[in-house]
């Protein structure tokens, strides 16, 4: 009994001074931390222009446990509000967390415009980060480490300056038209941050994963896929699909007025959520966008009077974000398709399911804000209120007839929108997917009867 009593007492104090031993090391570490020289990022080649690429998620994982910062404050910063330790460790114990995404997203595409890449702009109404930009990020920072001092330099860091953070961030380039990831890179940079520190970490994290950014487009392999020329061959190939045989499709009995609308609008049902759609044909045609359908080949949908159907994808277009779908109409109208373009400053309406099918056919009230170029792409831009839900969803003039379709928009920090929403308009979206109205039969008019023999006067 002795002898495992002293076994045990042996264990714990050998495991007291590892953990002890751990410790400094991880101080000695952290307190001589320092950024590594930042990157001397080449410009881009003239001429050369870059495919833009969206930044969509960002997930922090640092080993559970481990020390991954030093944290030390003079007496003299101690606010009675927020007490903070004179010295000490920080450990992280969080697990795998996923950022905030808009703050990221934002330093990302700054730091790609500054360079002469392209950012990938605005959020996707439908879900986060799917706009039309066939090229989506994420980075995975599974190691990090940081010094954070209030009033450095001081007594005890003489050459110290308020922050260091350095990390190492593992990139993924996910094609949305290949459909898979077609690019890991891993970069390890870091800043030393000069200015004064608040209570908050969060500039010098932000600052450090800049430097990342910039080290990202400093890798040949990620210049080469972004800068691509056009066409087959290419990893992610933005090349235009094969022709496509042209699909006709009935536009009789269309609705004649706004208010007949709602009728031809369904919510679109896919694997990864839902979206918007809209009859164009009294036949069963359907459009909506291509991120509301992704790979599926069924989708559900749901319409006005609560009867649901199954719609078949036929044909999608990644590009230029649209998808058309043929179910059964069961005698609903299509919508009529307005061929001339939208006017700045006419009003226009949306119709959707924002936040999913409890708020369908919910109609909101705008104006055409302008007609925008994005990325190589037409778009009506409006302030009509939109939001997830509405994507595929109809834009309509003041007679119902539509003039484009709901793909994405610009959110502030906070996932609100702005007012920036951007639409397809509809004849590009027919050119896309190859589809030709067919023409209107107008009614046969009757003949007149043949005269006969003028009567004989008697």
């Amino acid at each position: 009994m002795k002898q495992w009593t002293l076994q045990l007492i042996g264990l714990a104090l050998g495991l007291a001074l590892t953990a002890s031993r751990a410790q400094a090391a991880d101080y000695k570490t952290l307190r001589n931390l320092n950024a590594p020289p930042p990157v001397q990022l080449q410009p881009l080649p003239g001429g050369t222009k870059a495919r833009p690429v969206q930044f969509v998620k960002a997930v922090v994982q640092p080993r559970n446990g481990e020390a991954w910062a030093l944290a030390y404050y003079s007496f003299a910063a101690e606010d009675p509000d927020h007490p903070r330790p004179a010295l000490g460790l920080l450990n992280w114990n969080a697990g795998r967390v996923q950022a905030e995404t808009s703050s990221f997203a934002r330093a990302f595409d700054e730091e790609m415009s500054k360079a002469g890449f392209t950012g990938g702009g605005g959020e996707s109404l439908f879900g986060e980060g799917d706009t039309a930009a066939d090229l989506k990020i994420g980075v995975l920072i599974d190691d990090m480490k940081g010094r954070f001092c209030a009033d450095c330099p001081n007594l005890f860091n003489p050459k110290g300056v308020p922050a260091t953070v350095v990390m190492t961030a593992n990139w993924e380039v996910y094609s949305t038209l290949d459909r898979k990831v077609v690019l890991k890179v891993t970069t390890s940079g870091g800043a030393d941050y000069k200015q004064r520190l608040s209570n908050s970490t969060l500039p010098v994290i932000y600052q450090a994963f800049r430097e990342n950014v910039r080290l990202l487009m400093a890798n040949d392999e990620f210049r080469r896929l972004v800068t691509a020329p056009v066409g087959p061959g290419t990893a992610a190939s933005t090349a235009a699909a094969p022709a496509l045989a042209p699909i006709s499709f009935a536009t009789v009995h269309a609705t004649s007025a706004l208010n007949q609308a709602p009728g031809g609008v369904a919510v679109v049902f896919a694997s990864d959520g839902s979206g918007s759609g809209f009859l164009i044909s009294s036949d069963g045609y359907l459009l909506t966008n291509h991120h509301v359908v992704g790979a599926g080949k069924y989708v559900k949908l749901k319409w006005s009077d609560g009867a649901e159907t199954v719609g078949e994808v036929v044909r999608t277009d990644p590009r230029r974000d649209v998808a058309l779908v043929k179910t059964d109409a069961r005698g609903r109208a299509p919508l009529s398709l307005r061929h001339t373009g939208a006017q700045q400053g006419e009003a226009v309406y949306a119709i959707g399911a924002p936040l999913g099918e409890q708020f369908q056919n919910t109609m909101t009230k705008g104006i055409v804000s302008a007609n925008r170029v994005q990325d190589g792409q037409s778009f009506i831009q409006s302030d009509v209120a939109v939001t997830h839900g509405n994507s595929g969803g109809p834009l309509l003039d003041e007679k119902g007839q539509v003039l484009g379709i709901t793909d994405w928009g610009r959110l502030d920090e906070s996932g609100l929108s702005v007012s920036l929403n951007f639409f397809i308009p509809i004849d590009d979206a027919l050119r896309a997917l190859a589809l030709t109205p067919a023409p209107v039969e107008s009614p046969q008019v009757a003949a007149a009867p043949a005269k006969g023999p003028a009567p004989r006067k008697r």
